[in-house]
Parts: C-alpha cells; sequence; structure tokens
C-alpha cells in the first residue's frame, strides 16, 4: 500500500471512529506510519484529508453507479458499506446541523447523481411514479442500514449484519426489491392505458 492510501485508510478508520471534530491527525500519523508533517504535505491537515476521502467515496460511488443498472449498483453499495464501514461510521458521525467540511462539493455530485436516476426512471429501470430524490435516500439508506444501526438489522432479520453470508444475502434481496420496481414498470406499459377510465382486465 502506498503511503498516501496508507494515510486515507488511517484517516477512514479515524473519522470513523471519532467524527470530524475529535478525530486527530497525531492519531492518523501514527496508524499510518507516517509523520505529522507529511499528513501536512499531502492533504494540507485535517480537513484536506476529510476532504480526499470524501472524493474518495464519491469517485468509487460515481464509478459503480455508471457501469452497472441500479439493482446491481446498491447491491453493491450493501457489500462496499459491510466491507469497509469507516466511510458509513464517518457519515453518521456527522452532527445535524452542522456544515461538514467538502459539503459543497458532495451535495454538486449529489445532485448528478438524481439527475442520473431520472434517466434511469425514463428507461424503465423503476416506475415513472415515483419521486427520484425519495427512491435515492430510501435505497441509499437501505445500502448502509447493516452498518448504520446493526442491532436493528440483527433483530429485524436475526442474522448478524457483519457475516458475509447476511450481507450476500441482504444484498441480492435489495436488488431484488429494485428489479421488482422495473417489473412493474413493464407490466404498466404492457397492459397500455386505460379505456374509458377503467384498467383493463
Amino acid at each position: 500500500m502506498g503511503t498516501r492510501r496508507a494515510i486515507l485508510a488511517a484517516a477512514g478508520a479515524e473519522f470513523g471512529a471519532h467524527g470530524f471534530d475529535g478525530a486527530r491527525v497525531v492519531r492518523i500519523a501514527e496508524a499510518a506510519g507516517v509523520s505529522h508533517q507529511l499528513i501536512t504535505y499531502y492533504f494540507g491537515g485535517k480537513r484536506g484529508l476529510y476532504e480526499a476521502l470524501s472524493e474518495q467515496w464519491l469517485e468509487e460511488s460515481i464509478r459503480v453507479s455508471q457501469t452497472h443498472t441500479f439493482a446491481e449498483a446498491v447491491r453493491r453499495y450493501v457489500r462496499w458499506a459491510g466491507e469497509d464501514p469507516a466511510w458509513v461510521h464517518t457519515l453518521t458521525r456527522e452532527e445535524p446541523g452542522t456544515r461538514p467540511p467538502a459539503e459543497d462539493e458532495r451535495a454538486a455530485e449529489l445532485f448528478k447523481h438524481v439527475e442520473e436516476l431520472r434517466e434511469r426512471q425514463a428507461r424503465g429501470e423503476f416506475r415513472g411514479d415515483l419521486d427520484v430524490g425519495a427512491m435515492a435516500l430510501v435505497f441509499f439508506a437501505a445500502s448502509i442500514a447493516p452498518v448504520a444501526v446493526p442491532w436493528i438489522a440483527r433483530e429485524l432479520t436475526q442474522q448478524d449484519p457483519a457475516s458475509p453470508e447476511f450481507l450476500d444475502h441482504y444484498a441480492e434481496q435489495v436488488g431484488r426489491i429494485i428489479s421488482a420496481l422495473a417489473e412493474a414498470t413493464q407490466a404498466t406499459r404492457d397492459e397500455g392505458p386505460p379505456v374509458n377510465g377503467e384498467p383493463k382486465d
């Protein structure tokens, strides 16, 4: 692992454990096996580290989204969250009402994601009567739920939410839900428009 990647990995764990305000660059440096000065050289400090991590997570999210169907992308987000939970913990530790670092950049990328979902909706990947922003929020929440609220996941499913078996099963189920929305769209198209205000038999 290169020096920069080692620093980012250590930073992800530190932010995940302590949040932005509680994170300490000296602990990140110790975990990465580098000097505090080297982190300053690469990133400029704690805020620069957080922004670099946010950019890394967004780039990975966009890459997955652009190369897979919505159902498969969400399956991969579920597994990603389970295998690399630090970014989920970092997000859930952000203080409500507090402007997080790199918020403008994150907002711009999330807006692009919503616009991409509109295009998917137009192609029939899910029903046209669903609000795209709500869809994005629902399935983002679904993808991080086993990590963000593990005790609820455990009680509802009676399985260990951190186990590979659970993650595979849960990811598949979430993907099936999205596929069912697409099938409902296709069924509606096959039925055609209602006749005299009444649905076809």
